[in-house]
C-alpha cells in the first residue's frame, strides 16, 4: 500500500466526488437556468425602457422611428 492511499479520508474516493458532483450538477443546473433566464429577461426590460426614452433625434440616428420603438418597448418581457 501506498502512503497517500492510507492518508486519504473515507469517503473522499474519486468515484465518490464524482459522484457527488453529478448529483449536484442535477441539482443545481435547473437553477442556473432559471437564474440565466430571470437576468437575460431583466436585461431585455431595461434595454426596451432605454430605447423608449431615446428622444426622435437619437432614435433617426440609430435607424429606428418612435412607432418601432414603442412596439419593440411593448412586448413582453420574456419575447425576443
Amino acid at each position: 500500500m501506498r502512503t497517500n492511499e492510507a492518508a486519504r479520508p473515507i469517503g473522499s474516493s474519486p468515484s465518490f466526488l464524482s459522484a457527488f458532483l453529478g448529483a449536484a450538477a442535477v441539482v443545481t443546473r435547473p437553477l442556473w437556468m432559471t437564474v440565466d433566464a430571470v437576468m437575460a429577461w431583466h436585461e431585455r426590460w431595461k434595454q426596451r425602457q432605454a430605447l423608449l426614452a431615446l428622444d426622435d433625434h437619437l432614435l433617426k440616428d440609430i435607424g429606428v422611428n418612435r412607432s418601432e420603438a414603442e412596439g419593440e418597448a411593448g412586448k413582453p418581457f420574456w419575447r425576443e
